[in-house]
């Protein structure tokens, strides 16, 4: 496909400003957020600086020395930060792209696009309407006259297309010199070798093959134009380093996703969890409890003894969880090392998925038992951490041997610890904390003094009726009732994180148990189990109740399961006998 946000009908794409990338990065395995531009971001409460790196590279030879990353101020303006966090000139860009393998960073400013060096200064001027990263010493730009090909020194080498794709590791590159014209493709001095008769076009792979589409189907071409195969599948992706492109194929009873070769051959099908792409030579697998990786023959290069892992990073490790009975995390290697690390948990983002390795620094942020964040290398040690003050008026920023890098001071109660968002601790998840934190026979007697009232266990709000129908209407109880503890499980969460509903399984017990007993010691010994009351039924529910006087007091655990969602709660009630 004529690739990047070059965009354009029948998958040769034109070029068009970078958009920023909210979405949860579900294609690795990790779920890391991609970022195209940065932004601030809060994760546990722990302040986290706006000026984000998108790729830091070193410095080629002969260029100035050290680490130079992208980055955004608050106020949304973007330069360069040195390896030191100085600003590089001082932010004044509308955005700015990570380091490409040729050492240079697109920008915009005024709406243009240019490049910048490792340095950080501008080398080729703003004066492109889009443009792409360089690949293969070409970068794919669109000026008034189209979509065409820039070398480093920002001359326009090839020309006037309607939309132009990369040049791939072997043969010409896709291009649509029309526009709703047909695809081919064009050598590096711009000279049609393959004609105009594709309806979408990707770059050719290093085994010389090249995905082309015409209607909805896909096949193969060779670098003459020739069919390897001729259209059968349904999608096609770009061949990758190993010489596979991710395909799906078959019709109705036979459809199939994997991966194929140079020859068009399926050699990886996907067969229960599969991911779309290989990282660092591997292929994420799993049968949605265990995951593990295989080679590019299919080989088991790793076992699938994780509970949850990510895809590898660049620097050959992944964040992985072992589960032998209690989850533990740690960091994997692609040699199938793993080692095991004290902290709680990885860092997540504000939708609960892992963060994981970041691709540049190859460090990986863990939450500590303490409130910190802390970031671990390849090898599973610490290299730094990140702490709040316990009044949250100071956060600062400590490296392995606790010496203090940098500390950043605002007004009390600003900064907060981290806290884990998936191995949650049982007070995590209770709602009426006079139970829990206080006095659990004192809320018990408040509840047996109120005045009964109706109410509807399972309700955001018990005591609102107004939105009941009529099945709900016949689960009314007269009497007075506290939720002491709620949680709702998504299915997308428990399908990507096996161990999760045992864990807050386990937490929900600890949190019944513990109230049961509490209780037990201001009101005795429970009526007996076959006498007990529950409040509602569900998928799985269970009660302790005492007799007090003409009144019941009802604790009991409720859980409904739908879509294959999990909602748990805890209810505390009064009622009459």
């Amino acid at each position: 496909m004529i690739s990047g946000p070059v965009r354009a009908p029948g998958d040769v794409r034109d070029t068009a400003p970078p958009r920023t990338v909210r979405a949860v990065r579900r294609a690795r395995a990790g779920r890391r957020p991609v970022r195209d531009e940065g932004g601030a971001r809060r994760r546990g409460g722990l302040a986290r600086a706006r000026a984000r790196s998108h790729r830091r590279r070193p410095v080629p030879p002969g260029r100035r020395r050290g680490l130079v990353a992208p980055a955004a101020d608050p106020a949304g303006l973007w330069g360069y930060l040195d390896g030191r966090g100085r600003w590089i000139g001082g932010p004044g860009l509308e955005w700015a792209g990570a380091f490409d393998g040729s050492g240079l960073s697109r920008f915009r400013r005024a709406g243009l696009f240019g490049y910048a060096d490792a340095s950080g200064a501008p080398v080729v001027a703003a004066r492109f309407l889009g443009a792409e990263e360089f690949r293969h010493g070409l970068a794919v730009v669109r000026t008034e006259d189209g979509a065409g090909y820039a070398d480093p020194t920002g001359r326009v080498v090839i020309g006037g297309f309607d939309a132009a794709g990369p040049f791939g590791p072997a043969g010409p590159a896709p291009v649509r010199p029309v526009a709703g014209g047909a695809c081919g493709y064009v050598d590096r001095e711009g000279r049609p070798v393959i004609a105009p008769r594709f309806d979408g076009a990707r770059p050719f792979g290093a085994g010389g093959a090249a995905p082309v589409r015409i209607g909805e189907l896909w096949g193969l071409v060779d670098t003459a134009g020739e069919w390897i195969a001729e259209p059968s599948f349904r999608l096609l992706e770009p061949f990758d380093e190993n010489g596979l492109a991710y395909a799906v194929g078959g019709g109705a009873g036979d459809s199939f996703a994997g991966f194929v070769d140079c020859r068009g051959e399926l050699v990886l099908r996907r067969d229960n969890e599969m991911d779309d792409a290989l990282w660092c030579g591997l292929l994420k697998v799993g049968d949605g409890f265990a995951r593990g990786f295989v080679d590019p023959a299919g080989r088991q290069a790793i076992e699938p003894h994780y509970a949850w892992v990510e895809r590898f990073s660049p620097c050959g490790a992944a964040v992985a969880c072992t589960d032998d009975g209690t989850p533990r995390w740690g960091v994997l290697r692609t040699d199938g090392s793993f080692t095991p690390t004290a902290h709680r948990e990885p860092l997540t983002d504000t939708d609960g998925w892992v963060v994981g390795f970041d691709d540049v620094t190859a460090l990986a942020a863990f939450v500590s038992g303490d409130g910190a964040v802390v970031h671990v290398d390849a090898g599973g040690r610490d290299v730094c951490r990140v702490e709040a003050s316990g009044d949250g008026a100071s956060v600062a920023l400590r490296d392995a041997a606790g010496r203090t890098v940098w500390e950043g001071a605002a007004q009390p109660g600003t900064f907060q610890p981290a806290l884990p968002q998936l191995l949650c601790d049982a007070g995590r998840y209770v709602d009426h904390t006079p139970v829990w934190d206080g006095d659990a026979a004192a809320v018990a007697a408040e509840l047996l003094d109120r005045a009964p009232q109706p109410f509807h266990p399972g309700s955001t709000d018990p005591y609102d009726l107004d939105r009941l129908d009529e099945d709900d209407e016949e689960q009314l109880c007269h009497g007075a009732v506290h939720v002491v503890a709620s949680v709702f499980l998504e299915a997308e969460a428990l399908a990507e994180y096996p161990f999760l509903q045992d864990w807050t399984d386990a937490r929900f017990a600890e949190i019944h148990d513990t109230v049961a007993a509490r209780l037990r010691a201001a009101y005795g010994p429970p009526l007996p189990a076959d006498r007990a009351v529950f409040l509602r039924c569900g998928d799985g529910e269970r009660s302790v109740t005492w007799q007090v006087g003409d009144r019941l007091l009802v604790l009991q655990e409720w859980m409904v399961i739908g879509d294959g969602d999990v909602e748990i709660e805890i209810w505390l009630a009064a009622i009459d006998a």
